[in-house]
């Protein structure tokens, strides 16, 4: 499954980039990152697909992969 340019904006963006230089370099208007951003923010985050885990569910940690 592949990421949304959305996605792959707020995933550079975890890696140290800006917003506008992430949008930017995706191909977005710098707006669509920063309402993702916002839709984010204070919630609980997949760690695989990094999208906001919805109200009700909860991540199964026991099934990720281990980092080293």
């Amino acid at each position: 499954m592949t990421k949304s340019k959305t996605q792959a904006a707020l995933e550079l963006i975890d890696n140290g980039m800006t917003p506008y230089a992430a949008a930017q370099e995706m191909g977005i208007a710098p707006s669509t990152v920063y309402r993702a951003m916002g839709r984010r923010q204070d919630k609980d985050v997949c760690p695989c697909c990094g999208q906001v885990v919805r109200e009700g569910f909860e991540i199964n940690r026991a099934v990720l992969k281990k980092t080293a």
